[in-house]
């Protein structure tokens, strides 16, 4: 695969070679067991018939909400297969944000965790679209024609074969909003799996044993985790989800050279007590792109971190070959996929120095997203004058070396997620007392941002901070929970009646002033943070 045929990248079909190539081998471990590729390409098959018996064909959009968990992978792998399209969908979505994704995506097909089933119910009648549901677990009423999982594997184990094409959609992955909802990336098989390529090349990592933590619902997990492992002959580990007290453990027992990760990760596990076992483990690298943390991440447990710049809608756009990195920048342009650049408001390059809005153009077809799903004009804004625009602000130096600062969207990173203003906003501004609100990122401890919530009540509202963050609770994942609130008599406005989000994040101490109320404080108190 290192000199891969964009024709040949087809997932179903790369399943299908590592079954003959490493039939016995083992692809993917869980504390549970490990499952070998002959093993995964043959339950793909099983699910792929069960699909197909029930209707599901090509080109027909599906929404994934199930854990990080064998299953998940299977359907994955089965859609992939019948040329369906998958709709990963983020297990801690509820309310409007959960019919935001199914209703926009067109999802013909849901197949949830048995955990999660319940909250269809007061969504059902708003979705005439969804056909059926697919409960993982036994079967229940959810408001519309509902069968279990376990049905799927009644329909045999024969090969499927379908006319599957690198061009086709292999997903379409939900990125967070900027100005809007979040939006739907359609993501071609050739975009997956270039990714994957990419990631085995710039860490160095064929055939080694990854560990991730990570949701499989994102690209991270599912391309630069799971693809990889496959295109690589590799194995991937996988765990529910990010676990400080048994990280290390899991590493060893999993016996992990690399560690898919995000950044707040990373001070979590150096604020552990040290340990005698601290550089006693076949961890190398962590995949993450570069951080501040690098050197005291090295001097204690002996690994480094991973230098790109990736993103869901290009896959890896900058790195540097192995061990060749540049502190702080994330690496040089990856020539075989893209010409990338910096330019200015108006879309003119810039030279060595220059800081402005990151920008990609294709060298090949299909390695970057046809668009966003349903949404012409969100296209068209990010693909003007022939560039697709990331939204974020970097330089390059005179060595062509590029340089991540900050993110020009309005978005908040919180705990590895990206999360929309505008769908916490929406939520917020449903309750009784709440004029309006505006949501906004405030540096965090660990290394990226947490949520503050400035809101505009009501004359005579009696809300108070500890209330809303409850309302809150109840509506929204619990990454997207805000840290901090703050109630003002006006939000501050541009001259075209915007809200002028830069002039909150300006106020006191990056955004947080005397009066905002920190919830992991303590309702009342000045909110205090750490240097």
């Amino acid at each position: 695969m290192r000199s891969e045929r964009l024709d040949s990248l087809v997932i179903g079909d790369v399943l299908r070679q590592r079954a003959v190539t490493h039939r016995s081998e083992v692809f993917l471990k869980f504390h549970e067991g490990e499952l070998s590729y002959g093993e995964v390409d043959s339950m793909t098959d099983w699910v792929a018939n069960g699909l197909a018996a029930h209707g599901v064909g090509r080109g027909q959009h599906v929404a994934v909400m199930l854990p990080n968990c064998a299953d998940f992978l299977y359907t994955i792998f089965a859609l992939a297969r019948l040329g369906a399209v998958a709709v990963p969908v983020n297990v801690a979505h509820q309310g409007e944000l959960l019919a935001h994704v199914l209703a926009s995506s067109d999802s013909s097909t849901l197949i949830i965790d048995g955990a999660y089933a319940d909250r269809i119910i007061p969504l059902a009648h708003r979705l005439p679209g969804l056909g059926r549901v697919i409960v993982r677990g036994p079967a229940r009423p959810v408001g519309k024609p509902t069968l279990a999982f376990s049905e799927l594997l009644a329909h045999g184990a024969e090969p499927v074969s379908r006319p599957v094409a690198f061009s086709d959609l292999h997903a379409i992955m939900y990125t967070s909003g900027t100005t809007g909802p979040s939006k739907g990336a359609m993501c071609s098989h050739a975009l997956g799996l270039t990714c994957a390529i990419d990631s085995l090349d710039y860490l160095d990592r064929w055939g080694k044993t990854i560990y991730c933590p990570l949701p499989l619902f994102h690209a991270a997990g599912l391309w630069d985790g799971v693809f990889s492992a496959m295109l690589g002959g590799g194995a991937i580990a996988v765990t529910d989800r990010f676990h400080a007290s048994r990280f290390w453990d899991d590493v060893r027992a999993f016996g992990a050279e690399v560690c898919m990760s995000v950044f707040s990760m990373i001070p979590i596990l150096l604020n552990r007590p040290e340990t005698p076992r601290d550089k006693d483990h076949p961890l190398d690298t962590f995949y993450m792109g570069k951080s501040i943390l690098d050197a005291p991440l090295l001097e204690r447990f002996g690994v480094r971190s991973a230098e790109t710049y990736t993103s869901t809608e290009a896959g890896i756009v900058t790195g540097s070959p192995y061990g060749e990195w540049r502190l702080g920048s994330c690496g040089t342009p990856n020539e075989r996929r893209f010409e990338v650049g910096v330019v200015d408001a108006h879309d003119r390059l810039l030279g060595p120095g220059e800081p402005g809005e990151l920008v990609v153009r294709p060298k090949q077809p299909f390695v970057i997203t046809t668009g966003y799903y349903g949404a012409p004009e969100a296209t068209a804004e990010a693909f003007r004058n022939l560039w697709y625009h990331t939204g974020d602000r970097g330089y390059r130096d005179e060595d062509g070396y590029y340089f991540f600062l900050d993110r020009m969207k309005d978005a908040i990173r919180h705990r590895g997620e990206n999360i929309s203003a505008f769908d916490i906003e929406c939520e917020v501004n449903l309750h009784p007392d709440v004029i309006e609100c505006a949501a906004t990122g405030v540096p965090s401890e660990l290394e990226e941002e947490d949520v503050k919530l400035t809101v505009v009540l009501r004359p005579e509202a009696a809300l108070d901070p500890d209330e809303l963050v409850g309302f809150c609770e109840d509506r929204l994942p619990r990454f997207m929970v805000p840290r901090y609130v703050e109630f003002v008599d006006a939000l501050p406005r541009t001259p075209t009646d915007k809200v002028a989000k830069y002039k909150l994040k300006e106020q006191g101490d990056h955004g947080l002033t005397a009066s905002t109320w920190d919830r992991e404080a303590g309702q009342g108190r000045r909110a205090e943070r750490t240097a």
